[in-house]
């Protein structure tokens, strides 16, 4: 007897914008009129939604995650000549710490899942080494 394998869908993201799709789109249309498109009205309004459902007092959106990490860096105060231990695990986070200071440590990461091997790290830290990205 054989089966048929039928995909599972993870999330059903249909069915999730037809419970807002009124709302959705009456907002859409909104920033369709006042064309705001970057730094809208609506970002001040997420960040405040944001910021009371987390309970902190101030939040920040960024463009991307990899923005996040970046910005992440910079408050550490991550210069020139600094190292920042990463895995190669996905290109953002090696990209943006030599994009802007030239030195990112890609060693001692397990093959097999590309994350930091835990049991190298101790080792691979210098005199240099300002962050940590596992």
């Amino acid at each position: 007897m054989r089966f048929a394998i039928q995909p599972i869908e993870f999330i059903d993201l249909k069915a999730q914008q037809q419970r807002i799709l009124p709302v959705l789109e009456r907002r859409l249309k909104a920033v369709l009129q006042h064309c705001k498109f970057i730094m809208g009205p609506e970002i001040g309004e997420l960040e405040e939604k944001l910021a009371g459902y987390v309970g902190v007092e101030h939040c920040i959106t960024m463009a991307s995650g990899t923005d996040a990490l970046l910005v992440s860096l910079m408050a550490l105060g991550v210069g020139t000549g600094d190292e920042v231990i990463t895995s190669p695990s996905h290109s953002s986070p090696p990209e943006k710490p030599s994009l802007y200071w030239g030195k990112t440590g890609l060693r001692g990461y397990r093959p097999r899942t590309l994350n930091l091997d835990p049991t190298y790290l101790e080792g691979a830290i210098t005199q240099r080494t300002r962050a940590i990205l596992p």
